[in-house]
């Protein structure tokens, strides 16, 4: 009886094969719902609306942000050109062959025997006496930091009218020559009873409206305020002619630049004071 019975619950609970039971397992008996897909993935109307705004946005933003870009690009690129072209003319020495005496192998006038002899009265001299005698006298060293690549090449004078314009000349490297050049202009004044000349490092056409030309470095018009940087030189240049200083302040000369036409030689004069002289 057991055994009768105990096929006959074998065959009732029966299993099913192994193909029913994964497909019972993992099979969606469920229908697909395809309003529910479409509302998962479609946009309604409000979402549209507000990518839409924040599209526009976005475009607005990306366009203001490329101006602004664009713009700083601009002023940046052109900031360097300028800088640049600057540089480069600031290395481009100025021409020296208009001025007489610098270049020529003439012999030089003695103007400290000439200023001796004088005796306090007026000494008239030109452009190219004055280069040649500064030519075979001064003797420039170099010195700072720009001693490492630059020479001292020689000095030089160029006169105009109302004022003079002193051009050190460099030698950079093997044969690239560098100038600059101080413009100075003397005044007369009366100190105690007793003649002063001071000197302005300005001459020439103004810079940028009002502001006084103090000189050039290489083709480069500089200010007056940043040119008298040149300062030191000058005064070691002075140095180099003690007695002719000792002339000039004795007597009170007073130099006077004159220059007929851009052609013609530059002429420099030198005035003394006296007590029945108006100051020039």
């Amino acid at each position: 009886m057991r055994t009768t019975e105990n096929k006959r619950r074998k065959r009732r609970t029966k299993r099913p094969d192994s193909g029913s039971l994964w497909g019972f397992l993992f099979h969606n008996s469920t229908p697909p719902n395809d309003m529910t897909r479409g509302t998962l993935y479609a946009r309604p109307e409000e979402d549209e609306v507000d990518y839409a705004q924040q599209k526009g946005l976005l475009a607005e933003l990306w366009s203001r942000f490329n101006f602004w870009s664009f713009l700083a690009t601009v002023l940046f690129v052109s900031f360097v050109a300028v800088l640049m072209y600057g540089v480069t003319r600031m290395w481009q020495p100025q021409s020296l062959k208009d001025i007489a005496g610098y270049n020529d192998k003439l012999p030089a006038k003695d103007l400290s025997v000439l200023i001796r002899n004088a005796n306090g009265g007026v000494i008239s001299f030109t452009e190219g006496e004055l280069n040649r005698y500064l030519r075979d006298t001064c003797r420039m060293r170099q010195t700072g930091i720009f001693s490492i690549f630059a020479n001292a090449q020689g000095v030089a004078v160029r006169v105009h009218n109302g004022y003079a314009e002193l051009i050190i000349d460099r030698l950079v490297g093997a044969n690239m020559h560098q100038t600059t050049a101080v413009n100075l202009t003397f005044h007369r004044d009366i100190v105690h009873g007793r003649p002063s000349l001071s000197v302005e490092f300005h001459g020439g056409s103004p810079l940028m409206g009002n502001m006084p030309r103090g000189g050039r470095i290489g083709t480069v018009g500089i200010p007056q305020k940043h040119i008298q940087v040149m300062q030191p030189a000058l005064k070691t240049l002075l140095e180099c002619y003690p007695d002719i200083v000792a002339a000039t302040e004795e007597y009170g000369y007073c130099p006077i630049f004159e220059k007929e036409s851009p052609e013609s030689e530059g002429r420099i004069t030198l005035i003394p004071y006296t007590p029945q002289q108006s100051t020039p």
